[in-house]
């Protein structure tokens, strides 16, 4: 089966560290996808939402801490999105049993792919700037 997405060098926000953590968590949003078509238990699909909530929540952390150690002016503004995005995902976690194909390809499409495009690469050339790329 193929994943929904796969990275592709566009995706990049050119700080290693980050890049990296961005594929960990579409892989696991991929093997979430596919355990889902397979039709896997709710014990199953419950654990990889219990693993997508984790590193999502971790790579945040890294990104706001990066943001704030080189002064970036968006952070503000970003951590708002980070938040919202908290909250989404908490709530597919606690509603594992209602989540459908449909609504991951979106929560996929929509807003990771989206966010690290649009949001995350207003932060690349800032940190490029500050001497350090994490």
């Amino acid at each position: 089966m193929n994943a929904p997405v796969t990275w592709k060098e566009f995706y990049s926000v050119g700080v290693p560290s980050l890049d990296d953590q961005h594929k960990q968590i579409l892989g696991v949003i991929n093997e979430l996808y596919e355990a889902m078509q397979m039709n896997s238990s709710q014990k199953v699909i419950k654990s990889i939402l219990d693993r997508l909530v984790q590193y999502t929540f971790d790579h945040f952390k890294a990104e706001e801490d990066a943001q704030q150690a080189r002064g970036y002016p968006g952070y503000f503004e970003h951590k708002a999105l980070h938040d919202k995005i908290r909250r989404e995902t908490k709530v597919l976690q606690e509603h594992a049993d209602l989540v459908t194909d449909h609504n991951l390809l979106h929560f996929l499409k929509e807003w990771w792919l989206g966010h690290i495009q649009n949001e995350d690469k207003k932060y690349a050339p800032y940190m490029e700037l500050s001497g350090s790329r994490c």
